[in-house]
């Protein structure tokens, strides 16, 4: 039977995020696959299961774990056929990780362990992955993360000397790679003390290296959209000389796919990838690309592109050759539809009992963020209790402060008050002295107008006698 619709259930198809866009959108169109979104606005839709043939859920979507039931209890009841696609090792993401440092999926990996044991069929992006999963699931396919040609254009190398100018060294990816750059930033800084003039470093969607950021051949370009289609239009306008794709050694990198290879083939530039088995299922060392694990077998393939113009100009022309040969979406869309025709009766819950190891790394996982919280909220709580002493010390001296701006405004007051009851008397002695000053002054005014008068001058001789009759008696 020819799927014609199917509904998806990804918290990523919305805003075409690369997730969504690789394992759903692209993959859907070449198919033939008409898809209808499960989701809008938020909110998880249930009446569409019935509109399609097939029911995908992707990733996180379980932990929304009632809805999650609720899709599945509806598509087992119509009969259709439930995909649970995965395309990271999630269960066994590794200690250094900044997700499991976040914690940030702790809440989804049992709810996506019981979607991935109840689905009819898993889907993954590699066989490393397959083959992991393959223990805990008796239906796998691996569905590969192509090319797709209606979104990228091979772009034709150019041979570029070293002596015409600077190369550019770049490379792409998310915050998750974190650990793989600071793996290499030894090499990183060799190369700029070995080419101080000769090269520029260029770090697209992270910041360089702590090591290197300094540099003033270090660039980093943060930002870009979250939309795969914006996204690939972006990164096209772009240009390196090499690129590199580290992954530190762990099974969680063995399981990614070589997404990176086709991206930067696209530009027409060669790269050095990490020797797992991420890329060594795509890129053979010295034809099409060169493979590197140790620092120094880094080191000396980045150096040997630097110098060789002719070998970097053969391995992008041969990666482009390998993509147009086996990895064009529009020549492997197919693979979707006969994939879900060929599992697509296969029985429910199909998932395998040996369980323990998943279960460990889950709960090794959920252990260590409980153990990492509850850390954090022993370190909070003495905190808190520590900055409540500290603000009851602070509260009491702002009292007994308060208590003395009080008293010294008391005694300010009073000192204003005995100021004011002096500058009154002051005052009121002023006044006083200088009636008295007046009234003084007013009788020798008198006197003296009096003394220069006609009739003191007339009476004088009276006064005379008068004064000689009183001192006889």
């Amino acid at each position: 039977m020819k799927i014609k619709r199917a509904t998806c259930y990804s918290f990523h198809l919305k805003g075409e995020e690369s997730l969504a866009y690789l394992r759903l959108i692209g993959p859907f169109r070449q198919a033939g696959i008409s898809i209808i979104n499960g989701i809008v606005d938020g909110q998880i839709l249930f009446d569409c299961i019935s509109e399609g043939e097939i029911v995908i859920i992707q990733r996180e979507i379980p932990v929304k774990f009632n809805d999650y039931k609720k899709i599945m209890e509806i598509a087992h009841r119509e009969g259709k056929p439930v995909v649970f696609d995965l395309d990271d090792l999630l269960f066994f993401l590794p200690e250094d990780h900044p997700d499991r440092q976040a914690q940030s999926l702790v809440t989804t990996l049992l709810p996506m362990y019981q979607a991935m044991t109840e689905a009819d069929l898993v889907t993954v992006s590699t066989p490393k992955l397959g083959q992991v999963l393959g223990g805990y699931h008796d239906n796998i396919a691996v569905l590969p993360n192509y090319f797709d040609d209606t979104l990228w254009h091979l772009r034709p190398p150019v041979r570029k000397k070293l002596e015409n100018g600077l190369l550019t060294i770049g490379y792409m990816g998310g915050y998750s790679h974190k650990p793989d750059l600071e793996y290499l930033a030894p090499v990183f800084l060799d190369l700029l003390e070995r080419y101080p003039d000769r090269i520029r470093w260029q770090f697209w969607g992270i910041e360089a290296p702590e090591e290197i950021r300094s540099y003033s051949q270090v660039t980093s370009t943060l930002s870009y959209s979250y939309s795969y289609r914006e996204f690939a239009t972006y990164f096209q306008t772009q240009s390196a000389d090499i690129f590199l794709a580290p992954l530190v050694d762990n099974l969680f990198n063995r399981c990614k796919s070589p997404v990176k290879f086709f991206e930067y083939s696209a530009l027409g530039v060669p790269g050095v990838y990490s020797r797992l088995e991420t890329y060594e299922g795509v890129v053979t060392h010295g034809k099409n690309g060169l493979l590197a694990l140790s620092l120094d077998e880094w080191s000396e393939s980045i150096i040997e592109l630097i110098e060789n113009e002719e070998l970097r100009f053969e391995l992008a022309s041969n990666a482009q050759a390998t993509i147009r040969a086996s990895w064009l979406l529009s020549q492997n869309g197919y693979r979707w539809q006969e994939t879900y025709r060929d599992y697509a009766g296969a029985s429910l819950h199909a998932g395998r009992e040996s369980q323990v190891d998943i279960i460990e790394s889950i709960h090794t996982q959920l252990n260590g963020a409980y153990t990492k919280k509850e850390t954090e909220i022993e370190g909070l709580t003495q905190q808190l209790a520590d900055r409540e002493r500290e603000i009851q010390e602070k509260a009491q001296q702002l009292a007994d402060g308060e208590r003395e701006i009080q008293e010294k405004a008391q005694q300010l007051a009073d000192s204003e008050r005995e100021i004011q009851e002096l500058a009154t008397q002051v005052a009121d002695q002023e006044c006083t002295i200088q009636e008295i000053t007046d009234e003084k002054k007013r009788a020798e005014a008198e006197a003296a107008q009096y003394a220069a008068s006609t009739s003191w001058r007339i009476t004088r001789p009276l006064r005379k006698i008068m004064n000689k009759i009183r001192r006889n008696r």
